[in-house]
């Protein structure tokens, strides 16, 4: 059977919810846990190799231009690419951050781990962006542009 419980990928390192960083009654957080929690609520038993094979690979060599950030408040953390790949697929990890927290508006309670992976974030695409525009454009171009 699919679905989150049986696919998701549960890593060693997996942060363990407290009540005290996040709003979940303290548990541990491995694979036997998890399989008995799925089983007995979904019926179905975790497979975490199935998942890799169907959704996505571990093997991001060819890939370019990708940014992986992990708030280490966000217990999905664990699944995530935690370590740069190459030059241009890069893991951004954020102390202070919860899911998707950089992604989010500016706010004047963000934690600077939050400002510092946003800084991060723009100066990566931007570097990307101006190598693709010069990659694309050569003198011989400037006549066939647009001017308005």
């Amino acid at each position: 059977s699919s679905g989150i419980n049986a696919e998701w990928p549960l890593r060693p390192g997996a942060t363990p919810s407290t009540n005290v960083t996040d709003m979940f009654p303290p548990l541990e957080w491995n694979l036997d846990i998890a399989s008995k929690y799925c089983e007995a609520n979904y019926k179905v038993s975790p497979d975490p190799v199935d998942a890799s094979l169907n959704y996505w690979s571990a093997d991001f060599s060819a890939a370019s231009n990708i940014i992986f950030s992990n708030g280490l408040l966000d217990p999905w953390h664990a699944g995530g690419v935690l370590e740069d790949v190459n030059p241009t697929v890069k893991a951004i990890i954020i102390a202070e951050g919860a899911h998707h927290l950089d992604l989010r508006g500016s706010n004047k309670d963000d934690p600077m781990s939050v400002i510092l992976a946003r800084n991060q974030e723009v100066a990566l695409i931007a570097e990307w962006l101006g190598q693709k525009a010069t990659d694309n454009f050569t003198e011989d171009d400037s006549a066939n542009l647009v001017h308005f």
